[in-house]
């Protein structure tokens, strides 16, 4: 719900038909896949904690990461228009997730407008962030899709309350973010630490300070418009100005 009213300010008794969609809430293990490309879900999904990627896979074994989502993500929307995945969703770590089915919602964006107008905030930014995959993947080198990247992951996890000015939580593993950018494992651990060696950032479990954030901005010619967020500088500054999640605990493995 964070992510929503980032989009559109609203109180709980707009919020409350959201929370009390008819669905389950369901307990998932890192490393499940939550929608397998080639089958039909059966019925969408609202992270309420935990990360998860969006991803296809080659003949081969080969995987392309398209997206990362986070809590308040609402994932897989296809079921509104169509029954069989083009892609596969698999939880990076230990998540909670809402099923609902997909007539349940429709009913609800029709007569709340408010939830609907934050509901298409979400999917603009999503289609924004995939050109951007694009470009980062097309045309950037590997420091400067690294660079980029990590400045994406903490202006989105600023949204959701896992991060703060100074940096935030990136539970993703090298060969995740390798896969997400077109990189091998080896070559990601390396600009990281050059990265390190360099003072752009330092690390502290699955916690990533942003050391020279204007450093890593000139490497990648980082331009945050795509995302969206500065519709609402108010709630940015206000999302710097908090205390983060550092001291959450939650570092089940240190994924750089």
């Amino acid at each position: 719900m964070k992510r929503l009213r980032y989009y559109c300010d609203f109180d709980d008794d707009i919020a409350r038909p959201l929370l009390d969609l008819p669905g389950r809430t369901v307990d998932v293990a890192r490393g499940t896949d939550l929608v397998v490309a080639g089958e039909n879900p059966g019925h969408g999904f609202i992270v309420e904690t935990g990360w998860a990627i969006r991803c296809t896979y080659l003949s081969d074994g080969r995987r392309q990461v398209l997206n990362v989502l986070m809590p308040g993500d609402i994932f897989d929307l296809q079921v509104f228009v169509s029954g069989e995945a083009d892609h596969t969703v698999t939880a990076v770590t230990d998540m909670t997730v809402k099923t609902f089915r997909p007539d349940h919602p429709l009913a609800l964006f029709h007569s709340h407008g408010k939830l609907g107008q934050a509901l298409w905030w979400t999917a603009v930014q999503e289609e924004a962030i995939l050109r951007e995959q694009i470009v980062r993947n097309g045309r950037r080198n590997a420091s400067e899709r690294i660079a980029h990247f990590l400045l994406e992951m903490h202006r989105r996890a600023l949204i959701v309350n896992e991060g703060d000015g100074a940096g935030f939580r990136l539970p993703l593993t090298q060969s995740v973010i390798g896969d997400a950018l077109g990189l091998t494992a080896i070559h990601v651990n390396r600009i990281l630490m050059k990265f390190r060696d360099r003072q752009l950032i330092a690390r502290s479990g699955q916690w990533i300070e942003l050391l020279d954030r204007d450093g890593l901005v000139a490497l990648c010619d980082f331009d945050p418009s795509y995302l969206r967020l500065d519709s609402f500088p108010r709630r940015l500054s206000l999302a710097v100005q908090g205390n983060g999640s550092k001291g959450n605990g939650q570092t089940d493995r240190s994924p750089l």
